[in-house]
C-alpha cells in the first residue's frame, strides 16, 4: 500500500548578481501589487497565480504573500563543476527590458538531506519567499511512499486543551502525555499581547515588530516533536496510530470565554497533519477516529454515568472506574478504531484487526478479560500470531 507525502525543501537564494536581485524584488514587489487587484507586468503563468490568491485568501493590503511558482516554470540542477554553487535553481521572472517573461539561473543552498527529493517528478508548485533580508525558495516535493499493511498494535491519540496529545496502546493502555510546552508558549504569548495591549501605542507597536512571527514558529517546532515522539512509541511496537478527528469543534463546542480560548485555538489540525506526515514517512498508517462521545465514555463499560468533578479525573458511577480523563479518551479513540462500540456509531476508520491466538486484550467491567478485537462486532477471521491491524485503500 502506498500513500502520497508532501515535503517542503527551503533552498536559500545565495551570491546573486546585482542584476539578478534588482529582477527578482521586481518581481515580488509587482505579485504584491497584482494579489491586491492592480493591473502589473509579471510573468504570465506567475500573474495567473496571483490572481488565485487574490481570489481564494482575498489578503488583507498590509499583508505580503509569497510569489508562487507554476511546477512546469521551474527547475532545479545540480552541477558540480560549477565553483559557485552545486545547485542551480530556474527562476521565472518578467524581464521589463526586454518586455516579455524570462527566466534566470541562481545559486541555491540545498539542504543535503533533502537532495533526493528534487527530482522534476516530485516538484510541485512551490513559492517565492523573502525573510529576513534573504531570499528562499519552499519547493513543494509530493511523492508515494510506501506504508505497512499490518501492525503488532495499536497507538491512539487524544488530542486536548492541558496536553496538546495524550498517547495510549490499545494492548496495556501504557499512556504518555505530550506538548506541555505547547501550553506554556502560548499562554506567555498571550500575557505578552495582554501587556502590549496596555503599553504606549510605540512602545507597543516596536514590541509586535520584534516578535514578528515567532510564537507561530516557537509553537510548530514543538508540534514537531510531539509528532516525533509519537510516531516513535508507535515504531517501538510496530503500532498503527490513529488520532481522534477535531473537525467542527470550534463550531459544535460553545463553553464560554475562558473555556473557548484554551481549546478552540489549539494547533489540533496542524498536529494532525504533521503526525500524519511523519507516520507516512515512517512506512505506518496514521488515520482519524470520530472522537464524538470519547470523552464522556467510560472505556471499561461503555457508560456515558460519568462525572468529571475535576477536570482530569473521570468517574464512572455504573463500574466505579475511576480513571484519568485524557486517557479514558484516548482508549476509547483506541477500542472504536478496532470496531469496538462505546455507545455511539461506529467509524472503523477504514482498517480492522484481523483476531490472531495471540490478540489485544482489554479488562471488563468486573475483571474479567475480552478481546478487544471481537469477530462478532465487525465480522473479522480468525488469523495466527500477533495482533494485526489490517489498512485498505
Amino acid at each position: 500500500m502506498h500513500r502520497k507525502v508532501t515535503t517542503t525543501v527551503r533552498v536559500k537564494l545565495h551570491s546573486l548578481t546585482e542584476r539578478k536581485a534588482r529582477l527578482i524584488e521586481r518581481e515580488y514587489d509587482t505579485f504584491q501589487d497584482a494579489v491586491h487587484g492592480d493591473d502589473a507586468n509579471l510573468y504570465s503563468a506567475t500573474k495567473q497565480q496571483a490572481g488565485k490568491v487574490r481570489s481564494n485568501k482575498n489578503p488583507r493590503e498590509d499583508t505580503e504573500q509569497p510569489v508562487v511558482l507554476r511546477n512546469d516554470c521551474i527547475t532545479i540542477e545540480h552541477d558540480e563543476d560549477t565553483v559557485l554553487s552545486s545547485w542551480w535553481f530556474k527562476l521565472p521572472i518578467y524581464n521589463p527590458d526586454r518586455d516579455r517573461g524570462d527566466s534566470i539561473w541562481v545559486p541555491v543552498h540545498v539542504p543535503e538531506k533533502d537532495t533526493h527529493l528534487l527530482t522534476d517528478e516530485y516538484i510541485r508548485d512551490s513559492e517565492l519567499v523573502y525573510r529576513d533580508g534573504e531570499w528562499y525558495v519552499h519547493l513543494v516535493c509530493k511523492r508515494s511512499v510506501a506504508i505497512a499493511d499490518e501492525y503488532d498494535d495499536v497507538l491512539a491519540v487524544d488530542m486536548g486543551a492541558k496536553w496538546i496529545a495524550v498517547s495510549a496502546f490499545l494492548s496495556d493502555r501504557d499512556t504518555q502525555f505530550h506538548g506541555a510546552e505547547v501550553r506554556r508558549v502560548r499562554e506567555h504569548y498571550k500575557q505578552l499581547r495582554k501587556s502590549i495591549g496596555k503599553a504606549k501605542i510605540r512602545s507597543g507597536a516596536q514590541v509586535i515588530e520584534r516578535l514578528g512571527d515567532k510564537e507561530s514558529r516557537t509553537v510548530e517546532h514543538e508540534l514537531h516533536q510531539v509528532a516525533n515522539e509519537l510516531v516513535a512509541r508507535a515504531r517501538e511496537r510496530n503500532a498503527v496510530i490513529v488520532f481522534g478527528d477535531m473537525t467542527g469543534l470550534r463550531f459544535d463546542n460553545d463553553k464560554g470565554r475562558y473555556v473557548n480560548d484554551k481549546t478552540h485555538k489549539m494547533p489540533y489540525a496542524k498536529l494532525a497533519t504533521i503526525l500524519t506526515y511523519k507516520a507516512h514517512l515512517d512506512g505506518r498508517e496514521c488515520l482519524p477516529v470520530n472522537e464524538a462521545d470519547t470523552s464522556v465514555t467510560c472505556w471499561r463499560c461503555g457508560s456515558q454515568n460519568t462525572s468529571r468533578d475535576v477536570q482530569g479525573r473521570l468517574e464512572c458511577g455504573d463500574c466505579g472506574l475511576e480513571d484519568n480523563a485524557d486517557k479514558n479518551g484516548a482508549s476509547n479513540i483506541g477500542k472504536r478504531a478496532v470496531g469496538k462500540d462505546i455507545q455511539s456509531p461506529l467509524s472503523t476508520v477504514g482498517a480492522v484487526v484481523a483476531q490472531p491466538e495471540t490478540q489485544v486484550r482489554l479488562e471488563g467491567t468486573n475483571g474479567e478479560i475480552e478481546p478487544a478485537n471481537s469477530p462478532e462486532d465487525v465480522g473479522l477471521t480468525l488469523s495466527e500470531g500477533s495482533p494485526r491491524l489490517q489498512s485498505w485503500e
